[in-house]
């Protein structure tokens, strides 16, 4: 396992004590420093005595004269990491990957016009600089074998590296990069100078690392003015904290079995926190799995009589077809949704007219008129026989009870044929349709779910959530979460 230092540059790594010589390296750097090339001076800091220019200019007048003016420039943060390595052997880097800026593509020379732009921000042209500067701390074999330099380089009409999410994708494809070229490998330790660059730069270099290298980050942090507080700060820290945020986004998908994968890596304080959230979770997978008896069982207390209940399942199942719309799951989101109303008047049967059943047909004792006129006292125990047992049996009013009405005579046929042409559901709207919903409104389809399985069960409940028990259990856990963050 190799010790990687990942170090970010700007403006401030590297600065000057005077200005001696600066006319004459300006001036034969002009046509380099267009269109600003008498713009550009050494400009005193207000809480030091050293002097600043803009990286870019920094090192297109100086890249080439380092022999001349070396013992001008001075690097203070570099100098705070470097002596911090020296104090603290067992960190020392085996590779350093120095990362660089580049935003000529994006910036053309109008927009360079302003001193402010910044393309004169840009740390690429600073590369010589730093290369001597770690030769002369780390020696000349390191540097040339050991010494990395990699460049965030956005194309041609891309944001800026001022903007989070553009910065975020070029970090990633350079780590991507870096592991391809063999610079660094998940098994390596990392350690993470972030401070200097854009902030866009100095979080998605955070973020990444977290991702990719867990708790094996950590992060080396210093003041520009007081190099004595240099110091190294766990990554586990930074790393638990970005993994409870992963945990909301998580819960909010209902990825449970995600969930429990982080929660198995987190170090909580005690010990009770991740027993509740690894218990919450076993419900939820269960749930997930649509074991559901298993579900109540592990759940106990109340969810031991809620699931004794002989419609209970069925409104487990509208739930769980409501989470798989939210998670664009539509084919599975019909699936849920339709078995739960067929499941409860399959349920419905069992319980209240089990002597009517003859194997697999329903026996009426008086003629049922059919849709198609024909008349029958023998119905299917299954399927949309189901629903003409409930018309026979219980009675739907096409007026009153419009919602069952509409499973009953159209959704059915519907269901048959989408489940024989699954492309038939593409998105939400072709679930909403398939139930008879045609204002694309998921509020109209829940209500419609539920008013159908209320209708059978002779329920009121005002809400499948109200009616499900794992949404509560869904809510405990963003409890659960809530506690710890905050």
């Amino acid at each position: 396992m190799s010790v990687v230092w990942i170090v970010t540059t700007g403006n401030s790594d590297v600065k000057l004590i005077d200005e001696t010589g600066w006319g004459d390296l300006r001036i034969k750097k002009m046509e380099q420093l267009y269109p600003c090339e008498n713009e550009f001076s050494p400009t005193p800091e207000s809480n030091s005595d050293l002097l600043t220019l803009p990286a870019r200019v920094m090192g297109i007048a100086y890249g080439d004269a380092i022999e001349a003016h070396w013992d001008r420039l001075t690097f203070p943060l570099l100098d705070g990491f470097c002596q911090e390595f020296k104090t603290d052997k067992k960190n020392k880097p085996d590779h350093i990957i120095v990362l660089l800026t580049d935003q000529e593509a994006i910036f053309d020379d109008y927009s360079r016009g302003d001193a402010a732009c910044p393309y004169w921000q840009d740390t690429y042209t600073l590369q010589p600089i730093l290369k001597h500067y770690f030769t002369q701390v780390f020696g000349e074999k390191f540097a040339n074998e050991k010494l990395e330099f990699s460049v965030l380089k956005p194309q041609q009409g891309a944001d800026g590296l001022d903007d989070w999410d553009a910065t975020l994708t070029l970090v990633k494809a350079e780590l991507a990069r870096w592991e391809e070229n063999k610079w660094i490998s998940k098994g390596d330790r990392v350690i993470v100078s972030h401070q200097a660059g854009t902030p866009a730069i100095s979080s998605a270099v955070q973020l990444t690392c977290l991702i990719r290298f867990g708790k094996k980050v950590q992060f080396l942090v210093s003041s520009e003015l007081d190099p004595d507080k240099t110091k190294f700060l766990k990554g586990s820290s930074y790393f638990e904290t970005l993994q409870f945020k992963k945990l909301e986004d998580l819960l909010d998908r209902h990825d449970y079995s995600g969930m429990t994968s982080i929660v198995e890596e987190i170090n909580f304080e005690g010990y009770e926190i991740k027993s509740r959230l690894l218990h919450l979770l076993k419900l939820a997978n269960f749930w997930n799995a649509v074991e559901f008896e298993k579900f109540a069982t592990a759940m106990g207390g109340a969810a031991t009589s809620r699931s004794k209940e002989w419609w209970w399942s069925a409104y487990e199942s509208a739930y769980l077809a409501v989470v798989r719309l939210k998670q664009e799951n539509t084919v599975e989101a019909m699936f849920h949704s339709f078995r739960a109303v067929e499941g409860l008047l399959s349920m419905w049967c069992d319980e209240f007219h089990f002597d009517k059943k003859e194997g697999k047909k329903i026996k009426l004792s008086s003629d049922f008129t059919l849709p198609s006129g024909n008349k029958t006292r023998s119905l299917n125990a299954y399927g949309q026989g189901l629903y003409f047992a409930l018309e026979a049996f219980k009675g739907v009013d096409v007026n009153s009870d419009t919602d069952i009405w509409n499973f009953g005579n159209k959704v059915f046929d519907k269901r048959n044929e989408l489940f024989h042409k699954l492309e038939g559901l593409q998105d939400k709207n072709s679930v909403f349709k398939a139930w008879e919903i045609f204002n694309d409104s998921e509020e109209e389809w829940k209500a419609r779910v539920l008013n159908c399985l209320n209708f059978i069960s002779q329920e009121e409940f005002k809400s499948i959530e109200e009616a499900s028990l794992m949404s509560q259990v869904h809510k405990d856990l963003g409890e659960v979460i809530k506690k710890i963050t905050n």
